[in-house]
């Protein structure tokens, strides 16, 4: 591919990624730009946006699968002094529960609840699914048949990942036999309840 050539689909797909809500992927652009254009003419357009912005206040970075603009971390503050916007915040037992479902996935509530050694509110996991960052992705085969939950692909554009492979490398977790007992204990000897971190979670999504 020529210069001239590289730097009109460089500039396309830069009007794309722009224009788009969420990560265009490679298949998606190449769909946009018909199926005669070749993947590694794309990725090499792509290349050259990646260092065109480089050093500029917007980045192209990859999420999710795809390609997002994203401005620069470091004007993370000036960005939230300019619209107002205020950090929204969760409680440790919300990052708990999020945590466990990104790592253990698919997952039911009773293994996180085994997990935490508390109850998961009905109101931490609807917090969680209206934020796009968990989904319920089907249930498991055991009696009450409960659901299973995973991350969403909402999660990993928020925490800019390319995919569940980009997790930082988790602490050991207990095997399933032994999440399993933990669950048959809660059973019989109800665990206590995520309330008091949900009434902290209000106060500081108030403050």
């Amino acid at each position: 591919m020529n210069s001239d050539t590289l730097q009109q689909l460089a500039s396309q797909i830069e009007a794309m990624i722009l224009a788009s809500d969420e990560p265009l992927t490679l298949l998606k652009l190449r769909t946009l730009l018909g199926e005669e254009m070749q993947s590694s003419d794309i990725r090499e357009a792509i290349t050259e946006l990646e260092a065109h912005y480089q050093s500029r206040g917007i980045r192209l970075e990859k999420a999710a699968g795809g390609w997002q603009f994203r401005t620069a971390p470091e004007h993370a503050e000036l960005i939230h002094n300019m619209w107002e916007i205020k950090p929204q915040r969760l409680s440790r037992s919300a990052l708990e529960t999020l945590a466990i479902i990104a790592y253990r996935q698919p997952t039911t509530r009773a293994e996180i609840e085994a997990l935490r050694g508390v109850k998961v509110s009905s109101q931490m996991i609807a917090t969680l699914q209206e934020r796009g960052w968990i989904k319920v992705i089907g249930r498991k085969e055991v009696p009450g048949r409960p659901h299973l939950y995973g991350t969403g692909k909402q999660f990993l554009i928020d925490f800019g990942l390319e995919s569940l492979k980009d997790l930082p490398e988790s602490a050991q977790l207990m095997d399933e036999d032994e999440i399993q007992q933990m669950v048959m204990k809660n059973i019989e000897q109800p665990t206590e309840s995520d309330e008091t971190d949900e009434a902290d979670e209000e106060t500081n999504q108030a403050a």
